[in-house]
């Protein structure tokens, strides 16, 4: 029994350590795009410093390429943001996965199964009640 339990809490342990490495890595996920889009936006600032100091008019070729930027900038924020929120959709699920595997192993119950147990006790209880009374309302011989 003592041995199931530390097994139940290294189970927990490891379940936590994992959700929040995970955690951990959504935030470091987050904060490498912002660090690059910025990094991103000043480069291009210092391209159209350069140009503009060399006072060449490419005014029509630069609004291309910062359209052209633009755009990428904004498909790759698109993707990676699909990615972030597929990632964020299925790690709870696959831990959950993982964490209802362990728990059958160690053969811990599923809520229903508790509440089925719970109900099924909830009436013995009644049905030795009701003996009870009859037994009790019945005159002793």
């Amino acid at each position: 029994m003592a041995g199931e339990k530390e097994k139940i809490k290294k189970l927990q342990g490891d379940v936590s350590e994992k959700s929040r490495e995970i955690w951990l890595a959504g935030l470091g996920v987050f904060s490498t795009v912002e660090e690059e889009g910025e990094k991103l936006f000043k480069r291009f600032v210092e391209k159209g410093k350069e140009l503009e100091e060399k006072g060449e008019t490419f005014e029509k070729r630069a609004k291309e390429r910062v359209d052209s930027v633009t755009s990428y900038v904004g498909e790759k924020t698109d993707q990676l943001t699909k990615e972030v929120s597929k990632l964020s959709e299925t790690v709870p699920t696959y831990f959950e996965d993982k964490l209802k595997s362990a728990l059958s192993k160690f053969g811990a119950s599923s809520q229903s199964q508790v509440k089925e147990l719970n109900d099924k006790v909830d009436q013995l209880t009644e049905k030795v009640n009701e003996l009870i009374k009859n037994l009790e309302s019945k005159p002793k011989a």
